[in-house]
């Protein structure tokens, strides 16, 4: 019994006061470390922001450049004739007293610029010939006119015309389709057309293509590149 008391009495336990800086040098060491981890966090966040606003400038940037080429190439392709296309000199954009005839002879036949009535031509097909004074307003404002000119009204080729323009005029295009009649007459025997030397005409402000047959494709492209272009300046 006495030796047991002996080993009992060697084991001494270590003081508390021993053991507490062990405990705060490993608390400190933790909280070193979330702060450390914190601040890396916060830095990656900012990397990413930093990231995404770069890719979304570029982005941007990109768009513009797309949406500037996009607009130089319309440009471009306005700028450009149709394949068979005549460009006539402006004439002006006079307007005269309805049903007097233009002061000026006109440079193309049909006319493509000049002296012309207040009042338009109404847009879509026209069964009877109008004055070419009424068309050249259709022109100024935006419009293409189409002329088809034939001896014995050629039913078959106002059928293919009337076809092209169709879907133009239900989309609100601005579009006319006119006769072309020579040998039409009014008052004292005044001739308001002229032969325009082919089956077709195909007219915009200072444009004019004759064609010999229907070509669907080329009307379809003359009119993309001429309608809804404003022509009233400068005056003349």
């Amino acid at each position: 019994m006495a030796k047991r008391n002996r080993s009992a009495q060697q084991v001494k336990p270590v003081p508390a006061g021993k053991r507490t800086p062990v405990l705060a040098k490993e608390s400190g060491a933790t909280a070193k470390e979330a702060t450390v981890s914190r601040k890396e966090q916060l830095r990656a966040a900012a990397a990413a922001k930093r990231r995404r606003q770069t890719l979304l400038l570029s982005g941007a940037g990109a768009l513009v450049v797309v949406l500037a080429l996009v607009l130089v190439g319309v440009g471009w392709a306005r700028s450009r004739p149709v394949v068979g296309e005549q460009v006539f000199p402006s004439q002006g954009n006079l307007h005269i007293a309805l049903g007097s005839v233009s002061p000026v002879t006109y440079n193309s036949i049909p006319p493509t610029s000049g002296p012309h009535y207040e009042n338009l031509a109404a847009w879509g097909i026209q069964t009877e010939p109008v004055r070419y004074e009424h068309l050249i307003h259709n022109l100024e404002d935006g419009g293409v006119v189409i002329y088809y000119q034939c001896a014995d009204g050629c039913p078959a080729l106002v059928a293919e015309l009337e076809a092209v323009v169709e879907p133009f005029l239900r989309a609100g295009r601005r579009v006319v389709l006119a006769r072309n009649d020579p040998t039409w007459t009014i008052g004292s025997g005044y001739t308001p057309h002229q032969d325009m030397g082919a089956p077709i005409a195909l007219t915009a402000w200072r444009r004019l293509l004759l064609m010999d047959t229907v070509d669907a494709a080329t009307i379809g492209t003359f009119i993309e590149r001429y309608e809804g272009i404003d022509n009233h300046r400068p005056r003349g």
